[in-house]
């Protein structure tokens, strides 16, 4: 379904980076748009931050039996999209990565999703701990955002309240967990390759 295809209503996916499935779906998502298929365009989709584990809830590490279950449940997906899955060992608070898509989302989509791909890599595949500013700052910095502007936003928690906001707004629709994708009265949750997402997105 590359190119032709309209998009009539805009598409909210709700996702969180250290859920396995959000990343896997960022990722073929992605691949469709390198593609040229018209409803994987920045332009179609709203990303929406929505914390598995907002803080203060106590950190957990991988050995978690439910954060164990989610990656173990990844790992067939990821090989079928030729990823291999090494995130560390404590699962941290995304708090402030979601905040620092905020900030770069104010300067541009486009960049700001590249920003966003880059942080789900670096936990997912590089093992990188995102809960750390600057381990943050650093992703930021590679990717041409300003190191002191970035450090300044994310010590302040300037957007810590569009993060919490994200999360009220995924519970008015009704979305308890990432990835959910939701386009009008339609939706999906969990990972879904591109044939289905192209059948629900695309029309």
């Amino acid at each position: 379904m590359a190119g032709g295809s309209t998009v009539t209503n805009p598409i909210d996916i709700w996702y969180d980076f250290v859920d396995p499935a959000s990343v896997l779906l960022m990722l073929e998502i992605e691949a469709a748009r390198r593609d040229g298929e018209s409803w994987a365009l920045d332009s179609c989709i709203k990303w929406r931050a929505l914390e598995m584990r907002p803080p203060p809830s106590p950190l957990v590490s991988l050995d978690d039996p439910e954060v164990s279950s989610l990656w173990e449940s990844a790992i067939p997906l990821a090989q079928q999209i030729g990823v291999k899955l090494n995130p560390p060992h404590l699962v941290p608070w995304t708090r402030k990565a979601h905040e620092l898509i905020a900030h770069a989302e104010e300067a541009s989509r486009e960049s700001s999703h590249s920003l966003r791909l880059a942080v789900a890599k670096a936990y997912a595949i590089k093992g990188r701990d995102i809960g750390r500013v600057d381990v943050l700052v650093k992703i930021a910095t590679d990717h041409g955002s300003d190191r002191t502007e970035c450090k300044a936003v994310l010590d302040v928690d300037r957007y810590e309240a569009v993060v919490q906001g994200s999360a009220q707004k995924a519970k008015a629709a009704s979305v308890t967990r990432p990835p959910t994708i939701v386009k009008g009265l339609k939706r999906l949750e969990g990972f879904h390759n591109r044939t289905a997402l192209g059948t629900l997105l695309g029309t």
